[in-house]
């Protein structure tokens, strides 16, 4: 019993310091407190159409009519497939705290402390390895933004690492049911994240081969791969139904491939993807990667928190600036003079684990070092995208589904898990004496002269090896006066050399405290714990910098994010047709989704728009084509009143639901299309690509002047009508057109409906009167629900399985057989 007690010790430990840490860090959760980033309003906006529908019936939709005119929802979450009303028990306790983020921090410590162990770190090493990687800024960042599904993502992805791990080491079972359960849990939440994560698994996958292979345990191999993958394909298969739409999906996005529509930069920036331009807008800078190592050098964030002891401060107060303004502006000063458009603070790894990464480059040996080197280099040469775009351009044309991610920059995660465990598997290496001492004090001397010599270069001539001036500057600074601008550049090189010389003492200070381990002056306990609280020092400092207390507010101001605004209302009260759309032109129209909270927008929030609606928006909404607009049915324009305030403009030419026309006009090519949205009266005419020119043989459209159609019901998965014609009609909705899922029915018979007028749907309606329905149900929920429930069946089976032999083997030995 001691025996065990003092095995669980370290685990016990490690649960309390990993509960406290996430407590103190987050305390203002204890008290009710929440962030209230964008991107913790936006989705919950984007989702509300379908929430309240589910509130009212108890159904869920996979469609959304409140962003962007129409569009399916299976990346914003509103619907459920039927695998998931099964599994949601499951993941109600595997995602718990999803949005918590003291079990965020909480999840983050157990997930890279488990991935230390895996590895085969010192149980007590590992806790602190957990805390290193874990702190890593950029995880803390994205809590502070509220980017909840990158969390969960990397937390469960990293969790099928350390389940792979654990199969190779014959623990075949538990690795297993780690990898199938965290492929349940955050394999679809972020596909950005997984992707990423999953390139370093298959990284690490080779250097198992290899070290199997080596070591002639091609049976261990084979049984260990052929566990994995079953159980990776079991993990997958569960999540079928979302991944089977979502793939649907991705073919019309911007994610699926370039417009269809033939552009002047088509020859360089045409891809299978997304736009090469769009998706490296945020690339990493070369230089920028020196963040790594020295927190602030690119300047912190584009809203960084000088404080009254800055250049700036004492500019503003020179210049006669009230003091409540100066520190207004202080408290939000553009620092970042980056190439990024703008960024909420640095990828920030740690002075002292910059220091154990290089050391490992000379101490570590065998196909890990090399497989999450490799991982490493991968990680940040495909962080800098236009910083290096040969290299990010051979990504993009050739390898599987990259070219489906914007902000290249995030494949940092990468480096930030790597990074931090080479460097202890330096220490380990240490401890296991793999490297005789005489080369060990060696190679901490070359690796604190690389580290520390970088830093203390900078902090003494970094002024005249940095410009200190970003491409963004000429439009931030052209709002400012010449003596406030050059304020702001003096903080930035002061911030640069401080957080220099600031880097340069942590890395003595590792490099000492290694020495005198090496040298057997402390204790392997003593080392262990100082090296812990040095860490913990350094990183915190940095990490408060960019998500601290200020990032909470009162848990009502969410409610008051949602408040009911004075024009809502009063769209609401006066108009009760249910399906109308307004253009809000007091936000970022295109990046926001808050007026879908209560309204059906024309605009939204989604890295992951139709890609037809992106030209829309590109080519006719951002410049007020009033007849796109009116075939949207855009009935109000929000604007500015005098006093500031939205005010709501109807719009009376707006088509309504449904309408006739009079016409088809059929044409060759998208552009011409697109041009012809321009000049054509979309009220009476319906313009049709010749791929569907079929449905203009043998149907004739004409004016008919008692001709009706109008809406009867409306609901995000199913739209009703009733019409009635002298003749044979076409009739115009001012609903989105999307390939996958519509169904159309006339008096209950399923008839093929078509695209017009770029993105709308059509009708060819016989005469008479009808009622007419359409419903969405999406072919691919129904497929991949189909394989989800087989491998939700064959997960369930494993489990039982996996109790039965082990109540087996305990029978066994109680008898002593």
């Amino acid at each position: 019993m001691n025996a065990i007690s003092q095995k669980a010790k370290p685990y016990f430990v490690a649960a309390v310091l990993f509960v406290l840490l996430s407590v103190v860090y987050c305390f203002p959760v204890l008290k009710g407190e929440k962030i209230i980033a964008a991107d913790s309003v936006q989705p919950r906006a984007a989702v509300q159409e379908g929430v309240d529908y589910f509130e009212r019936t108890g159904n869920r939709t996979f469609w959304t009519n409140s962003m962007f005119s129409g569009m399916p929802n299976y990346q914003i979450g509103a619907g459920q497939t039927f695998s998931e009303k099964i599994t949601a028990p499951v993941l109600k306790i595997l995602r718990w705290g999803h949005h918590n983020q003291i079990f965020i921090l909480l999840f983050y410590f157990i997930a890279f402390f488990a991935l230390m162990r895996s590895f085969g770190v010192n149980v007590w090493l590992s806790i602190v390895g957990a805390l290193s990687v874990g702190f890593s800024s950029y995880f803390f960042i994205i809590i502070a933004a509220s980017h909840n599904g990158k969390t969960t993502s990397i937390i469960y992805m990293t969790m099928v690492l350390v389940g792979m791990m654990l199969i190779f080491k014959k623990k075949y079972l538990l690795g297993a049911i780690i990898v199938m359960l965290s492929l349940l849990a955050g394999l679809i939440i972020h596909p950005q994240m997984t992707y990423y994560v999953g390139l370093l698994i298959g990284l690490v996958f080779l250097a198992q081969v290899y070290i199997h292979a080596t070591e002639k345990r091609i049976k261990d191999l084979l049984i260990g791969t052929v566990i994995f993958a079953l159980a990776f394909v079991v993990g997958v298969g569960t999540e079928s139904g979302r991944i089977f739409a979502n793939a649907e999906y991705a073919k019309e996005t911007m994610r699926g491939g370039h417009s269809e529509l033939v552009k002047a930069t088509d020859a360089t920036h045409k891809t299978k993807g997304l736009d090469l331009d769009y998706a490296t807008a945020w690339s990493y800078g070369v230089d920028e990667s020196m963040t790594f190592l020295i927190p602030n050098f690119m300047g912190g964030s584009s809203h960084y928190n000088l404080g009254e002891n800055s250049n700036t401060y004492k500019a503003l107060i020179d210049n006669r600036v009230p003091r409540n303004s100066a520190r207004d502006f202080v408290a939000q000063v553009p620092t970042y003079w980056g190439t990024q458009p703008f960024t909420a603070g640095p990828v920030y790894m740690g002075a002292i684990v910059m220091f154990l990464f290089v050391l490992s480059l000379f101490v570590v040996k065998g196909p890990y070092k090399w497989a999450l080197l490799a991982a490493t280099l991968f990680s940040v040469l495909l962080s800098w995208g236009h910083n290096f775009m040969w290299f990010t351009k051979l990504f993009f044309d050739y390898f599987p589904m990259y070219n489906k991610f914007r902000a290249v920059s995030s494949i940092l995660v990468v480096a930030e898990i790597t990074i931090p465990l080479l460097g202890f598997l330096a220490i380990k290496a240490i401890m296991d004496k793999q490297v005789e001492k005489k080369m060990v004090l060696k190679y901490i001397q070359w690796s604190a002269g690389i580290t520390g010599g970088l830093c203390l270069l900078l902090a003494l001539f970094g002024g005249a090896l940095c410009s200190f001036s970003s491409p963004n500057d000429a439009q931030v600074f052209a709002q400012l006066p010449g003596w406030l601008s050059k304020a702001i550049v003096e903080d930035r090189a002061s911030m640069l050399r401080s957080d220099a010389f600031r880097s340069f003492l942590f890395v003595m200070l590792g490099t000492a405290l290694l020495w005198f381990f090496v040298k057997e002056k402390v204790k392997l306990q003593w080392f262990i714990a100082i090296l812990g609280v040095l860490i913990l020092v350094d990183m915190w400092q940095v990490d408060k910098r960019f998500f601290n207390d200020d990032s909470f507010s009162p848990e009502r101001s969410m409610k008051d994010a949602f408040a009911m605004q004075p024009y809502e209302k009063m769209i609401l009260d006066s108009d009760k047709d249910p399906n109308f759309r307004v253009l809000n032109l007091t936000t970022n129209t295109f990046n926001e989704a808050r007026t879908s909270y209560y309204l059906k927008s024309v605009g939204g929030y989604s890295a992951a728009k139709l890609r037809r609606y992106q030209d829309l928006i590109e080519r006719h909404i951002s410049r007020m084509n009033m007849g796109v607009l009116n075939m949207l049915n855009t009935k109000y324009i929000i604007v500015n009143d005098n006093s500031g305030k939205p005010f709501p403009q109807r719009n009376p030419d707006a088509f309504g639901n449904a309408w006739f026309v009079d016409s088809l006009k059929v044409v060759a090519t998208p552009n011409e299309e697109s041009d012809a949205l321009n000049t054509a009266n979309l009220r009476t005419t319906a313009v049709l690509d010749k791929q569907f020119a079929d449905f203009t043989k043998n149907f004739v459209p004409g004016h008919v002047s008692d001709a009706k159609i109008y809406l009867t019901k409306y609901t995000p998965e199913y739209i009703e009508y009733e019409s009635s014609s002298a003749k044979d009609a076409t009739a115009v909705f001012s609903e989105i057109y999307y390939p996958y899922g519509w169904k159309a029915y006339i008096d209950g018979q399923a008839v093929e409906h078509f695209r017009v007028n770029y993105m709308l749907r059509a009708l060819n309606i016989p005469a008479g009167e009808h009622h007419i329905r359409f419903e969405f149900r999406p072919d691919s929920i129904k497929k991949g629900d189909t394989i989800a429930l087989i491998s939700l069946g064959i997960f369930g089976l494993t489990i039982l399985g996996g109790i039965g032999y082990w109540i087996w083997k305990k029978r066994r030995k109680v008898v002593g057989l």
